[in-house]
């Protein structure tokens, strides 16, 4: 049997539906943007991300809060895709809680470090999106990728081309965050380092109870 006929298909976006906390994830991050849509620009802006809310006024919730918000259609169309195709991969991989933690970490470490970047740049800004955490979920996806190339090769069977596919995807979440104006870039490459960070950390605890990565 063809490994990418209907039956394969069907298998593979099959486990989708057991990655139950990137469905609840995605299912919240639509709820935020149609009450976004409901109450307006008040909800984005008690939201966003907002270096001097968060120093001057304590307001560290946005750090998270900024990761469920969206500038429009598009921005959520785009992250959700990040989030389910990618974010199904790393569940299945490392299992729920361990996707939780490397999706969240992610997302609100990227954020911290953006801030960060923006005191020491002294740029004034307002950012928000859940691209924080999806380029934490491509940071998993390389260390998943290295991780069973290095098994693969223990086990003296060939090791495919995963890694490389993985170092794709990396590459081109990279560029395509770089070449778009507008883009918080310090957040997405903030949320890619806490990514592989926490991943790496997961691995290690996890062992041989990761599964592989099929794509």
């Amino acid at each position: 049997m063809a490994k990418y006929d209907q039956q394969w298909y069907s298998n593979f976006y099959g486990r989708y539906l057991g990655a139950f906390v990137m469905i609840v994830l995605v299912i919240t991050n639509v709820i935020f943007y149609a009450c976004q849509m409901i109450f307006g620009s008040a909800l984005t802006y008690s939201g966003a991300l907002i270096t001097d809310n968060v120093y001057n006024e304590g307001e560290w919730y946005r750090l998270l809060s900024a990761t469920f918000l969206h500038a429009d259609i598009s921005h959520l169309l785009s992250n959700m895709l990040g989030l389910f195709f990618l974010g199904g991969l790393v569940e299945i991989s490392v299992g729920h809680l361990g996707f939780f933690f490397i999706y969240v970490l992610s997302g609100v470490g990227g954020n911290a470090l953006s801030m960060l970047y923006e005191n020491i740049a002294n740029i004034d800004r307002y950012s928000l999106g859940a691209s924080g955490g999806v380029y934490g979920l491509v940071g998993a996806i390389l260390v998943l990728s290295i991780n069973e190339r290095i098994k693969a090769q223990k086990e003296g069977r060939p090791a495919g081309n995963l890694l490389y596919r993985g170092l794709f995807v990396v590459v081109f979440m990279v560029l395509a965050g770089l070449s778009e104006q507008g883009i918080n870039n310090s957040a997405h490459i903030g949320g890619l380092v806490i990514g592989i960070i926490v991943c790496s950390i997961i691995v290690l605890l996890l062992g041989k109870r990761v599964k592989a990565m099929d794509i």
